[in-house]
């Protein structure tokens, strides 16, 4: 064993045995847990308001004279006491539960020390989990420890970088985590990125990040940085979650996503954090049950004339649409990662995924090319392709004869299929229609997204983020999986051709050309009332794609 690993395993047994508090913790206390630097929680502004926390240090004597963890907690702190102030309250009973790290030991060790000490926050209790530290490379040992967290609740908050480019960074870019970045107010009161904030499809909020007055040392200090972002929203959340017990977590997480204030610069995800539009949007789901952006589109019925849908005209990534013409790849959106794919060749189908894109050449070939996690590109056995699937975590191809080829992170759990007919991804599953109209799924059932057992004449199928959507021989939807924006209620739904899933939205395209869609409409992403003689239709999280006969497109919400 490596001797850096033997040393840092003894490590962790001294601090599982040694968890007593600084301060006695009640029972409905928020925890963050700040993966950090040692925190100091003696500060006047951090004392009493801290857990006995755990290093993990393989050098006890490491030294961090700019006080990093110090100032991401304090960010923290400071952020949960005016979220608290918005419910009338000096003070948020938000704690930090401390566990120290030096982020250059992180570096090499093969993700260890990493995941273990996500592991020790989620066995310990924690709420929300901070990190704000990066790294250019992915470890699915570290996943696997996030999606542990994810499934028990717990929101994962990471700095987005300040490289000031679209570069990925490590764990904000991981699927599920909230990737935080910075911005600033201008003169004139809009909100603009910061120069030094990383900006690409994977981040999801941005805050305030310039000059933060935050504790270091045994005073204050001015910090820069999406660190600071990242410890700030962290506060935010936890006491959103605080004041909102009967909520689950991911759904108070949404608030803030629907509410944020869009900005006009690309890569900053749903926008700006807007507290006070969130702290009312929560209020209004406790006491209506239904969330504010909620919205079921009009159904229309007064055309008669049927429609042949189309099986593939255009694919709808995160951050980009492609299509194919004259076996070339066109683009709309986000070019970035994409420069090997404009050079494809003899190109039959094309797929746009998040952060990479794919396609299949006329001789069945699959290629890919973007960013390469979990080695999600790494197609090059591949033959006798007629679909793929793209997904955050992972690509899925279908063959001319029935069976399914996956890439690392679902590698082993599709060895038994047989006879498919057509294959969809979300974020952590694979869900795949066999020629008996039954319905399988592989992946990780963090949301209930799997659980189709039982559903049977089923025609066609559709997976989103969080759901897996089914229409039988009838022209029926079956759904399941999440159901926070009622997207899984689709009994009412008639004559439905095809459908397509987005993060907390669903859309169907009925056999008079018409589309009906219900769920989160941010963007006026549910908004089809006025989509006529439609033959196709494709989602990504924020917005709907549609085709009509004329190959025209309309796009009904926004491109990350």
């Amino acid at each position: 064993m490596n001797l850096k690993i033997a040393a840092l395993a003894f490590c962790v047994f001294l601090n599982f045995s040694t968890t007593e508090n600084y301060r006695h913790m009640k029972e409905e206390d928020t925890i963050i847990a700040v993966i950090d630097s040692r925190i100091d929680s003696e500060h006047e502004l951090l004392e009493g308001r801290c857990m006995k926390g755990s290093s993990f240090l393989l050098d006890e004597n490491a030294k961090d004279p700019e006080c990093h963890g110090t100032a991401v907690a304090g960010a923290a702190l400071k952020y949960a006491d005016i979220t608290s102030k918005f419910f009338l309250r000096d003070k948020s009973d938000v704690v930090i539960l401390p566990i120290e790290i030096d982020v250059m030991d992180t570096q090499t060790d093969y993700g260890y020390i990493l995941s273990q000490t996500i592991r020790f926050a989620v066995d310990s209790g924690a709420d929300v989990i901070n990190m704000s530290f990066s790294s250019t490379a992915p470890n699915s040992r570290v996943y696997d420890e996030i999606r542990y967290g994810m499934e028990k609740g717990v929101i994962f908050v990471s700095a987005a970088g300040n490289s000031g480019y679209g570069t990925y960074s490590f764990p904000a870019s991981y699927e599920g985590v909230v990737s935080v970045g910075s911005c600033s107010l201008t003169g004139d009161g809009r909100w603009r990125k910061s120069d030094f904030s990383n900006s690409n499809d994977k981040v999801d909020l941005v805050f305030q990040g310039e000059n933060m007055l935050l504790p270091s040392n045994s005073t204050l200090a001015l910090k820069t940085g999406t660190s600071f972002s990242a410890g700030a929203l962290s506060g935010i959340i936890a006491e959103l979650i605080s004041e909102f017990p009967q909520i689950e977590h991911e759904h108070i997480l949404y608030a803030l996503y629907d509410t944020a204030a869009s900005l006009e610069e690309k890569g900053c995800g749903y926008g700006a954090v807007n507290i006070s539009k969130a702290a009312e949007y929560l209020s209004i789901y406790k006491s209506a049950g239904i969330p504010p952006s909620y919205y079921e589109s009009r159904e229309d019925t007064s055309s008669q004339e049927n429609f042949d849908s189309s099986d593939f005209k255009v694919s709808a990534g995160k951050s980009r649409i492609i299509s194919v013409n004259d076996k070339k790849i066109n683009f709309y959106g986000n070019t970035s990662g994409t420069a090997g794919a404009s050079n494809w060749e003899n190109v039959l189908k094309a797929y746009a995924g998040s952060g990479n894109v794919a396609a299949i050449d006329i001789r069945g070939n699959a290629m890919a090319s973007g960013h390469n996690l979990f080695n999600r590109n790494i197609l090059r056995s591949w033959v006798n392709v007629k679909s793929l699937s793209l997904s955050e975590n992972f690509t899925a191809g279908l063959t001319n004869d029935g069976s399914v080829y996956v890439t690392d992170f679902l590698e082993n759990m599709t060895s038994g299929w047989k006879d498919i007919t057509q294959i969809d991804c979300g974020s952590h599953h694979l869900a795949a229609l066999d020629s008996d109209g039954r319905v399988f799924t592989a992946g990780y059932n963090a949301y209930g997204q799997m659980d189709t057992y039982g559903w049977k004449n089923i025609r066609y199928i559709s997976a989103g983020k969080k759901n897996t959507y089914g229409i039988d021989s009838e022209g029926r939807v079956l759904a399941a999986g999440d159901n926070f924006y009622n997207q899984c209620q689709t009994d009412g739904w008639k004559d439905i051709v095809k459908i397509a899933a987005g993060d907390g939205f669903v859309a169907g395209l009925k056999s008079n050309g018409t589309v009906v869609a219900k769920g989160r409409n941010i963007s006026g992403t549910c908004n089809v009332e006025d989509l006529k003689n439609i033959v196709f239709i494709d989602a990504s999280d924020t917005y709907l794609v549609a085709v009509d006969e004329n190959m025209n497109m309309f796009i009904k919400g926004k491109l990350r």
